[in-house]
């Protein structure tokens, strides 16, 4: 007589390889060896190293996307960009064409309170466009570009939105405080993304990050989201490649910021991405910008008039600040029905 324990096994067995046979084998993303694991007081520090950065100047490339619906997303060519900054928010960028073409395409100022934007090229958007930086800012959706009373802005199209702190928060990465209004916390979590390593371009992987979350106080009380920090744990020395940050205290998406390709400069001391891209999806456009390494500087002097722009070039000038008041000028300008009437009955000769 056969035990009970020798009988369970033999059942056991039988049922693991009649199993075998209906097992499928599925392929899963590859998950990427991450590096040691590091301190949350260590990623806020790399974050708030940025602040020793006062003055930034380069020369780069730069590529500009409108995308104000999805199917019809405008691409500019690709033009040579000057760069200067200095904290806190003073920005200078000069747009000039590739070569052999050197005429000037857009130059764009801000001294912290106000900008200027003066849009050069294509010829149909010229436009010189000025208001205030700071706080919410008046944005122009899709359909407001599209009915504007000012011809001018509706060819500038999205390109209205672009605002200096959009850049300068990307470059000037501002510390995180320690004013007792200030919250961060991180957490660990893996996303499904497209191999970038060139052997294996395609393929798609787990890939692993620190994110680093920044919270603010409000006067209510409440806790608001304002950035978030990605750290890569699968490449080497777990790098900064992507700042996100959001407004109006609701989480609102604000910027998407990659960075992407480290170099070393100042004798290896530093290191600076290669190509910074900054999203605006709200805003409907995307800036992508390459930096020359060779022509990058950090905290040199720069001269007060590497921030002034004048509309020397007498362009229409479009003033943000006061959103009806190309329109209030185009109905006071607008002749009256019976004045329409009296045109039509008018001779040449009465004129």
């Amino acid at each position: 007589m056969r035990s009970p324990t020798r009988i369970l096994t033999v059942l056991i067995a039988t049922a693991s390889l009649a199993g075998t046979a209906c097992i499928r084998r599925v392929k899963e993303p590859e998950l990427l060896h991450v590096n040691d694991p590091i301190p949350t007081k260590t990623l806020v520090g790399r974050i708030n190293s940025y602040s020793d950065v006062e003055t930034f100047s380069a020369q780069s490339s730069i590529y500009v996307k409108a995308f104000f619906g999805a199917s019809d997303a405008a691409e500019y060519p690709a033009g040579n960009l000057s760069i200067r900054l200095q904290r806190p928010d003073r920005i200078r960028m000069l747009v000039t064409a590739p070569a052999p073409l050197t005429r000037s395409i857009a130059d764009m100022t801000s001294d912290g309170k106000q900008f200027r934007l003066a849009i050069y090229y294509p010829t149909d958007k010229r436009a010189f466009i000025y208001g205030s930086n700071l706080g919410d800012y008046k944005r122009m959706n899709e359909k407001e570009l599209k009915d504007s009373a000012d011809a001018r802005l509706r060819n500038a199209g999205a390109l209205a939105n672009i605002r200096p702190q959009h850049v300068t928060d990307a470059f000037l990465v501002r510390p995180i405080k320690d004013d007792g209004r200030t919250q961060f916390f991180r957490e660990e979590l893996t996303q499904l993304e497209p191999e970038d390593r060139a052997a294996k371009k395609g393929r798609i992987v787990r890939r692993t990050y620190y994110v680093v979350y920044v919270l603010d106080r409000l006067d209510d009380g409440k806790n608001a989201l304002r950035r978030k920090f990605w750290f890569d744990r699968t490449k080497a020395g777990t790098p900064l490649v992507r700042q996100q940050t959001f407004e109006n205290g609701e989480g609102k998406l604000g910027s998407d910021i990659s960075y992407i390709g480290d170099f070393a400069f100042d004798g290896n001391k530093r290191s600076w991405p290669g190509t910074t891209v900054i999203e605006r999806l709200n805003d409907g456009y995307s800036i992508s910008v390459e930096v020359d390494s060779e022509t990058l500087r950090i905290n040199s002097e720069l001269p007060s008039t590497a921030f002034v722009l004048e509309n020397y070039e007498q362009m229409k000038a479009i003033d943000l600040d006061e959103p009806g008041k190309a329109e209030a000028e185009s109905q006071r300008k607008r002749p009256s029905p019976s004045a329409k009437r009296a045109q039509k009955h008018l001779r040449p000769s009465a004129l």
